[in-house]
């Protein structure tokens, strides 16, 4: 039965592996410092991502409120989450004059003057009659009088006595 690392052993150099040996430990001391420097390069990127959705989190809650943006700076650093925005917005309305979340989201009764008028015209179209076709032309046949009438109703305007072709 053949070895399945047999053709492992014919690819390592022996006179390679003997001149990085002499310089091994400084090739991990240079390894170490690059892999220390991207971690370094990607926790400070992982901040700033933080920092932004915080800042994005931060001013969606403020508008959906109905919070001046200006109000975001004075927001501690610890208040990250939506519910915690929420919370903290709830703890200090009274101190930057706004009204607090729970008396915002109830609805006010009074109808607006657009909410009236379109009442009424609900109202009026609901009670209106809207005759067909049919019973309209039937009711202004039916008013009728004359030829010349007549003539108007049909043709849109008088014949003066010439037969229309």
């Amino acid at each position: 039965m053949a070895n399945q690392y047999e053709d492992d052993d014919d690819d390592m150099d022996i006179e390679d592996q003997s001149q990085t040996d002499d310089k091994g430990p400084a090739n991990l001391r240079k390894a170490l410092r690059r892999a220390e420097k991207e971690k370094k390069e990607l926790t400070e990127q992982l901040a700033s991502i933080q920092q932004d959705l915080r800042a994005r989190s931060v001013k969606e809650v403020l508008a959906s409120k109905g919070v001046p943006d200006k109000v975001a700076k004075f927001i501690p650093g610890d208040v990250s989450t939506p519910e915690q925005v929420d919370a903290w917005l709830a703890e200090n309305a009274d101190v930057f004059g706004f009204s607090n979340s729970a008396d915002a989201t109830q609805p006010d009764d009074t109808p607006t003057e657009n909410a009236m008028a379109v009442q009424r015209i609900n109202a009026v179209t609901h009670n209106a009659n809207t005759p067909s076709r049919d019973q309209d032309t039937a009711s202004k046949l039916a008013g009728v009088k004359s030829k010349a009438e007549l003539d108007v109703l049909i043709f849109g305007e008088p014949s003066n006595g010439r037969p229309r072709r």
